[in-house]
């Protein structure tokens, strides 16, 4: 047997036997080993279909997963798209890392001889793509056996989802998703509840017992070193070295999932983590996030169960007076219903004409819709019953930062409205008790759960000022829905009932000063709001 043959052989025996053969090295020149780098050795072997790393920053999973990639991209003969957040990201990562990582390996050079640009690589017979996600144009016209979704939190997770239609035709179909996180419930957070979540265990010398390593149960905040959890007794960064990956929950799951915070890494020292939290530079979100590898869930970032469900009520609505339906418009029709007593239904519909027949069911009633969901159905209700049915467009009213404008005259049935400060106001309704539920936890889970998909995340605009805006991981119809309720009930809602206490019907808008709008726990905001609204209308 010749020498290239021999290596060949070595290359189908495994990834580890192919690096050692041709000598492997990072972007830097350094030869890629695993001597401090023990909790990637299982992870470049996985073979699973799908695979996902819950990580904090700088831990080494890009070098992985670019040779990972390129290893099966000419093995196994498959195509590849590999995302990162924006087109400059793209840029930055190609030619600052995988260039420079096949410029530094021979073998890496001879395998992309031909079509290598910053966005293809040609990988023997197979491609590599390299794509931005914050237009939909890059998921389109490319198919592919394996999605791999770089900093998948920081990505936009529409055109996210549009890229599985780019697996529809392989043999494969296959995803890798590795991410820092950011709160519960988005991006990584969600492939990861989907995996068997193998923690890195590790054995203490002291009680010879097997675990894995928390915050801030396996440090001692006072000496500012690394202890076992179960005994006390210090641990050595070779004890934090040595480990294997367990599942914590075994058995089949769709992905494959590991989560390497940044103590288990044996260069980063105890008194590094410490001096991290205690850092007034370092906030706990980027602690949590980008040092602990965990989603982080702050104060007024998401809605939580207790938020929705201490509203929910035995009480029977009487269903009189004035009943505002609330309606997201799309492929499905999501609706919420309910009077100034509260919201006593809500469900899906796949009609218009079932949506029709609540008007005939409650005569007085009025429909607050999104206008852009379905823009033929709802309109044809509009036209059928004027001023019953209005349509709602989401704008901010920048000149008089109105947070519900009615239209007159010729605008007569629509609505504007301010999508982010009227969520976060039907959050702080449901924060103070505000909004009775007429039902009970079972019969309210579905309509919890699009509440449990939005988060709310800071942004800078055009003018470098951080704003807030609510984006959502997952369906979020009913919470659309129930602010339209919100709105209509604003106007329309009739006195005696027990919502939005102090408010009227006086007026054709109402404002509000506060740019971010009212959280769960601002009590006090929410106080000025509906004192300046209450006195406004009357």
């Amino acid at each position: 047997m010749n020498k290239n043959s021999e290596q060949v052989s070595l290359d189908n025996i495994s990834i580890h036997a192919w690096m050692n053969t041709y000598g492997i090295s990072n972007e830097k020149g350094d030869r890629i080993e695993f001597k401090d780098h023990l909790f990637l050795f299982d992870i470049y072997t996985d073979l699973a279909p799908n695979l996902c790393v819950m990580k904090a920053a700088q831990v080494g999973a890009s070098t992985m997963e670019i040779v990972k990639n390129i290893y099966d991209a000419r093995r196994q003969k498959m195509d590849i798209i590999y995302t990162l957040p924006t087109d400059n990201d793209v840029q930055l990562f190609v030619g600052g890392k995988v260039n420079r990582i096949i410029a530094n390996n021979p073998v890496l050079q001879s395998y992309t001889t031909d079509k290598d640009t910053i966005e293809q690589k040609k990988i023997a017979n197979s491609m590599v793509y390299f794509r931005g996600t914050w237009t939909s144009r890059s998921a389109i016209m490319i198919t592919a056996d394996r999605l791999v979704h770089d900093e998948i939190d920081s990505s936009k997770q529409d055109i996210v989802k549009e890229y599985q239609a780019r697996l529809q035709h392989s043999k494969f179909k296959q995803v890798h998703v590795f991410s820092h996180p950011s709160v519960p419930g988005f991006g990584v957070d969600v492939f990861w509840k989907l995996s068997d979540q193998k923690h890195w265990n590790i054995i203490c010398p002291w009680c010879l017992k097997e675990h894995y390593m928390e915050w801030p149960g396996s440090f001692n905040l006072d000496t500012k070193k690394y202890v076992c959890k179960l005994c006390g007794g210090e641990l050595r960064d070779s004890d934090r070295k040595k480990g294997r990956w367990i599942p914590k929950f075994p058995g089949e799951h769709k992905y494959s999932g590991y989560w390497i915070p940044l103590f288990i890494t044996p260069w980063t020292s105890a008194e590094e983590i410490i001096d991290k939290y205690h850092d007034p530079k370092i906030t706990e979100e980027f602690f949590y996030n980008k040092v602990l590898g965990l989603p982080y869930a702050g104060s007024g970032n998401t809605v939580s169960q207790e938020t929705i469900f201490q509203n929910l009520t035995d009480k029977i609505n009487t269903q009189e007076g004035r009943v505002v339906i609330g309606v997201d418009t799309g492929k499905r029709i999501h609706y919420v219903m309910g009077n100034r007593e509260g919201i006593f239904h809500y469900g899906e519909l796949k009609r218009y004409d079932e949506l029709e027949e609540f008007l005939h069911r409650y005569p007085r009633s009025i429909i607050v819709a999104d206008q852009g969901g379905d823009i033929i159905g709802i309109r044809e209700l509009k036209e059928k019953y004027p001023g019953r049915v209005f349509l709602c467009f989401y704008r901010k009213d920048r000149k008089t930062n109105q947070l519900i404008r009615w239209g007159q005259n010729q605008e007569f049935g629509t609505v504007i409205a301010d999508r982010n400060r009227l969520i976060s106001l039907m959050i702080g309704e449901f924060g103070q008790k505000r909004i009775p539920l007429f039902g009970t936890e079972n019969e309210f889970h579905d309509y919890y759960l699009h509440w449990s998909h939005i988060y709310r995340a800071e942004s800078m605009n055009n003018l470098g000022i951080p704003e807030f805006k609510w984006e959502r991981s997952d369906e979020d119809h009913y919470v659309h829905a129930s602010v339209y309720w919100l709105i209509g009930i604003s106007k329309y809602g009739e006195g005696g009932g027990v919502f939005g206490e102090g408010l009227e019907t006086k007026s054709n808008s109402f404002e509000i000063k506060d740019g971010k709008g009212p959280l769960p726990d601002t009590k006090s905001i929410l106080d000025k709001i509906f004192n300046k609204i209450s006195s406004e209308w009357r």
